[in-house]
């Protein structure tokens, strides 16, 4: 199963408003926060408006995850039961270190597919990298259970980790975001970047994004709805990526049938990895037709 992640909005689950907000917004996939949005007095109140909502089956169909809480808290247990059926995706795994916290929480997972009669394995974990040793050991935790589709990266945690000064341009973010995409894009999962914290200024918003996507994530963590169109626009191929990967293709194809080997476009050679690259614009593409067509998103 492909999975279409450009943007990820959290949704702080004790709040009716965000919540009711969230059901016709623009996120290719929302998730559900219980940690670190969710004051520690208000988790239960939580659950319970989750729990309401799930129940009525306003988000069905969506890509829907939920972040729980870290391992060894009293909350976790207690998140986990609100997966009673397949509408949840997957969690959003928070504070992980090593490929041990991955074993842990795939354990846990199995245990919620037995209780509820779910298949084993349909429940997806997203690791949230958010601390200096969690981006040393990206590689092993990305590779640690079939059950990852995604790597996230939680820069503002990471800052704190090693003391480091969110500056424009973000420098101390290159290291673990290149290391991130590499990492997933090694794993066949999908990198998404940390979440653009200055709301209204869809200009930083723009440049921050465009730079990740050239690094090679494939979709943001958003906190804000406003920046949703921002989010989902960059990371779709644009109408000229799109025309170029066209003629790339037919160029390419136009040489092999006529026998040769070496095509140009514009007087560029195109060689395996742009072709590759321009088959990958044109997948992306399809799959976000294919998501329209079964109703997952409509925009």
């Amino acid at each position: 199963m492909k999975y279409l992640l450009r943007s990820m909005l959290f949704v702080p689950a004790y709040n009716e408003k965000f919540l009711n907000k969230a059901i016709t917004c623009e996120a290719d996939a929302i998730i559900f926060d219980m940690e670190d949005a969710v004051p520690k007095g208000k988790r239960p109140e939580a659950r319970i408006m989750l729990k309401k909502y799930l129940d009525m089956g306003v988000f069905r169909g969506k890509q829907l995850f939920i972040r729980v809480n870290q391992l060894g808290t009293d909350d976790l247990p207690e998140d986990l039961k609100l997966i009673t059926d397949n509408q949840i995706t997957g969690i959003v795994v928070p504070k992980i270190t090593d490929v041990g916290n991955i074993k842990a929480f795939e354990a846990l997972l199995d245990f919620v597919e037995n209780r509820e009669g779910l298949e084993r394995g349909s429940l997806k974990l997203l690791p949230l990298i958010e601390n200096a040793q969690a981006v040393i050991n990206v590689d092993s935790i990305a590779a640690g259970s079939k059950r990852n589709i995604a790597i996230l990266f939680g820069g503002e945690d990471y800052l704190d980790s090693v003391s480091g000064i969110n500056d424009c341009p973000r420098r101390a973010f290159e290291m673990p975001r290149t290391m991130i995409v590499m990492a997933a894009r090694t794993h066949g999962l999908l990198p998404i970047d940390t979440p653009y914290l200055d709301l209204k200024n869809e200009e930083g918003f723009l440049e921050e994004e465009y730079a990740s996507v050239a690094m090679g994530f494939a979709g943001c963590l958003i906190v804000n709805p406003v920046q949703l169109p921002w989010c989902n626009k960059v990371f779709t191929p644009s109408e000229v990526e799109i025309q170029h990967a066209k003629d790339m293709i037919a160029e390419v194809n136009k040489i092999q049938a006529a026998g040769g080997s070496v095509a140009v476009l514009n007087g560029k050679m195109i060689g395996p990895p742009m072709l590759k690259r321009a088959n990958k614009v044109m997948a992306l593409v399809e799959l976000i037709e294919e998501f329209k067509a079964a109703g997952k998103i409509n925009w």
